[in-house]
């Protein structure tokens, strides 16, 4: 038996909209799922049983042209309340300022994170954890009330967060058609734009649904708790968007199918 923590409404400002440095769209799985894990090591449990993401709202911080022939997002550049001088640009570019600029972006999702029944915490702890919480790097604006539940009805979660869009994992449609050489063309097909897909194709994204580690892991200087580290290269797998009312909830989880890959899945 699972019980549960639902939050309805988790709006978010300034959240990271780069998924992988080659792409901008919505915070990716990985950054939810490392809310959830950090929300349970505050409540004293070792680790959670996975997460349901449904989303609601986003808004790109951007400028949106059609210079290049199509819509375009330019993201923000952030700088601080000073005067911008020659010390800003790069050494080998005048014309480039030597910070570029990041894709941000407003969130409003909802979350439904699953515990093991032997999983033990105070839901008293929920809404001081969550002024002080991030989520993919943005800060925490407002949230509706965090409520526990211990029901086996998914029917009664599922109303709890109210309408929104469930995302689903779609590493089903990574496959190879004539001519494609690795997995990068079959998500380029499958997202191109302007193209009208059968409805169980459309609203696909490619996001990080985990990483894989480049480099043997050993103790570097400076690291975080003075943990092992290495160097890691993000997966890129695609997800769906679709109406929780058709899709219902579903739950990712981080696996390890070998010692050094770690992924999301459902």
């Amino acid at each position: 038996m699972s019980h549960y923590i639902v939050i309805p409404q988790l709006e978010v400002a300034n959240a990271n909209a780069q998924p992988v440095w080659w792409m901008i769209g919505p915070p990716p799985v990985t950054a939810y799922l490392g809310f959830a894990h950090a929300l349970a090591l505050k409540l004293g449990v070792a680790a959670h049983d996975g997460v349901a993401i449904v989303h609601h709202d986003i808004q790109f911080l951007g400028e949106r042209h059609w210079d290049y022939g199509v819509d375009t997002l330019l993201p923000q550049q952030f700088r601080a309340a000073s005067f911008i001088d020659a010390d800003d640009y790069s050494d080998k570019n005048k014309y480039a300022l030597s910070t570029q600029p990041s894709a941000r972006c407003r969130l409003k999702a909802s979350l439904v994170i699953r515990f093991k029944d032997d999983d033990s915490f105070s839901m008293d702890d929920v809404p001081r954890i969550l002024r002080g919480a991030r989520l993919a790097g943005g800060g925490i604006v407002r949230h509706g009330e965090a409520r526990y539940s211990d029901t086996t009805d998914i029917a009664e979660l599922t109303k709890a967060v109210g309408s929104g869009f469930s995302i689903v994992e779609r590493q089903d449609l990574m496959v190879l058609a004539e001519g494609e050489r690795d997995m990068l063309d079959v998500i380029l097909r499958l997202t191109r734009p302007g193209e009208t897909p059968d409805k169980d194709r459309a609203w696909l994204l490619p996001t990080s649904l985990g990483y894989i580690e480049i480099s043997p892991r050993r103790r570097r200087r400076h690291v975080r708790g003075d943990f092992p580290h290495a160097y890691a290269e993000a997966l890129v797998g695609l997800v769906q968007y679709r109406s929780l009312r058709d899709a219902g909830l579903h739950f990712w989880r981080y696996g390890q199918p070998h010692p050094h890959v770690f992924v999301a899945s459902t």
